[in-house]
């Protein structure tokens, strides 16, 4: 059996509008070009390691809202691996509907883009069976698997669903996990999941199940490193390692201003957190902790002056709450008021390292006593 490597990736979703986005309408164009680097870096990992199959496990192209330039775009970039065989397997955002760019475009010979039906393809130089399936339109509530063949050889699927537990349900394609094992499959390259994840089943193959994440983050909470995933299937089995392909990175940062005097020094102490490249990312800051009573944060302010200090994108939360007025508490006669007394004296005659940290420690306590939550970094 010829070894094979493969590149496995899914849920780009060029040309979906970003969810909860802030910005102008240049900004979220030049956003938009960056998911097109991002697909450019994946053919790019391709064409480097020589990969003999790409794996699209879905959400491509999102089918209301990708225009023509994109579509012709993909391809075109998918021309430049004619030596590799290129599987799309439409998801719930990039359906195989009559009406989608799958069926209505002429795409290249060497790309096959998987039905609505169970497909079965055999590569006879890798003793490969590959099996795939698409979404035939927005959800796919029905759960199925396909016919395996027992004739030997490597067993791959490729699609786009939801791995599930026993009788759980999904209107994203449920894979139920014990007639998934029962396939004895070599390899799942899944889609739909943003983060990534693997998942090994309890058969005798130890098949892999992989979700590779978005190569490109589509949401906040798709922070850090945005990946693809790079197989090699050869005489000691499967390999698999994520290679990073991210144009530009999102992150949240949680900045605590307690004991800051004025809105200028709050957005000091997000410069001195973030500098250098990191400001070079997405980012959205939650400032937290407690501020002075006689100020609050302009969230508009704030992002305006961190995009001056060099952050290419920011958008600022205010989680604050008014400071702990100490002088009221400190006349108090009960617990309070004693505590309060006796911290501020201790503090008083710290040294300026433990000054920091025992006043840390007077507003734990006031929290405790005076059960009141606060949103901290």
């Amino acid at each position: 059996m010829k070894s094979f490597t493969f590149v496995h990736t899914a849920d780009l979703h060029l040309d979906k509008p970003l969810e909860g986005w802030r910005g102008g309408q240049e900004q979220l164009l030049a956003r938009r070009e960056e998911f097109r680097r991002t697909f450019d870096r994946i053919v790019d990992l391709v064409k480097r390691r020589q990969a003999d199959f790409l794996f699209i496990a879905g959400d491509l192209l999102e089918h209301r809202y990708a225009g023509r330039s994109t579509v012709r775009f993909v391809m075109e970039k998918l021309e430049e691996l004619s030596g590799t065989k290129v599987l799309i397997a439409p998801g719930n955002h990039d359906p195989y509907r009559p009406d989608s760019w799958y069926r209505t475009e002429r795409w290249p010979d060497h790309v096959h883009i998987f039905s609505s039906e169970w497909e079965h393809h055999y590569f006879s130089e890798y003793h490969l069976h590959l099996y795939g399936k698409g979404f035939a339109d927005y959800e796919e509530s029905t759960p199925s698997l396909p016919e395996i063949r027992d004739d030997g050889g490597k067993r791959i699927m490729v699609t786009h669903g939801t791995l599930t537990d026993r009788e759980e349900t999904s209107p994203y394609f449920p894979l139920q996990r014990e007639a998934l094992a029962a396939l004895e499959l070599d390899y799942v390259a899944l889609g739909h999941i943003h983060q990534p994840s693997t998942i090994r089943l309890s058969n005798e193959c130890r098949t892999v199940v992989r979700y590779p994440g978005s190569p490109e983050a589509v949401r906040w909470k798709e922070t850090g490193e945005r990946t693809v995933t790079v197989g090699t299937v050869g005489e000691g089995g499967l390999t698999v390692e994520t290679v990073p392909v991210h144009t530009r990175r999102c992150e949240i940062d949680q900045v605590d201003i307690t004991g800051c005097e004025t809105p200028e020094e709050a957005v000091r102490r997000v410069t001195e957190k973030i500098s250098g490249e990191e400001r070079e990312a997405y980012r959205r800051i939650h400032f937290t902790g407690y501020r002075p009573r006689d100020w609050s944060i302009s969230v508009e302010w704030a992002s305006g002056q961190l995009r001056q200090a060099g952050f290419h994108y920011v958008e600022c939360v205010d989680e604050t709450i008014p400071d702990y007025d100490l002088e009221q508490l400190r006349r108090e006669n009960g617990v309070v008021g004693v505590f309060v007394r006796r911290m501020e004296e201790r503090i008083s005659s710290a040294e300026p390292n433990e000054q920091k940290l025992l006043k840390r420690a007077l507003y734990k306590g006031l929290d405790a006593l005076l059960s009141r939550e606060v949103v901290r970094g």
